[in-house]
């Protein structure tokens, strides 16, 4: 009941949105409701599964997360950078400006590539490896500023309750198969995950 009373809530702020005076148009509005309908599944069940994939591949943190539960954040974040699924977005620029010595000007469409930010020499020591001991919340999964994810809380809350509660089920785990990935350029991650595992 109180899950409900929220989405009616959200919907309908959405309803009667509006931008200055004017209604919000109808697509504008069937995209809020897209997002917020569908926005945080695929995205988190893509980070769960790169974050399964990672542990069948590090029986060094399967281990570490075994004994020591505090080790879980770390975790949960490094799987967030790992998996990245959302890959990309496009801005438009609103004035010239100079990144990184190339010139953008006003108007020109900017990709913000997200997965490879968060393979970064630059910010991330030994980018290609899975590490949970990384600094916390250097990565750009969620984008930032005003176009941060609105679902980043749960969705680590959300992953926080499966592994609190899967992790010590597990006495092993281990790929059983080639992982497949989705073929996607925008929102993607595994397709399929086989994995062996024994019970604790």
């Amino acid at each position: 009941m109180h899950r409900r009373s929220q989405d009616g809530c959200i919907n309908s702020i959405i309803a009667n949105a509006k931008i200055g005076d004017e209604y919000i148009t109808h697509r504008q509005m069937m995209g809020y409701y897209i997002i917020a309908a569908t926005a945080g599944h695929d995205t988190t069940a893509n980070t769960t599964s790169a974050a399964m994939w990672a542990l069948a591949q590090n029986p060094e943190v399967f281990a570490q997360l075994k004994s020591d539960p505090g080790a879980k954040t770390g975790f949960i974040e490094e799987s967030i950078r790992w998996a990245t699924p959302v890959k990309h977005f496009m801005r438009t620029a609103v004035v010239d400006a100079e990144v990184a010595g190339k010139k953008v000007r006003k108007g020109d469409w900017i990709m913000l590539s997200y997965h490879s930010a968060n393979r970064d020499e630059e910010v991330f020591e030994d980018p290609f490896e899975f590490r949970i001991d990384r600094p916390l919340h250097k990565h750009v999964a969620f984008g930032s500023g005003p176009h941060v994810c609105l679902g980043q809380h749960l969705a680590r809350l959300e992953m926080r309750i499966l592994w609190e509660e899967l992790i010590p089920r597990l006495a092993s785990v281990s790929l059983d198969g080639e992982p497949q990935l989705t073929k996607s350029s925008f929102v993607c991650g595994p397709k399929s995950v086989p994995i062996r595992f024994a019970l604790a």
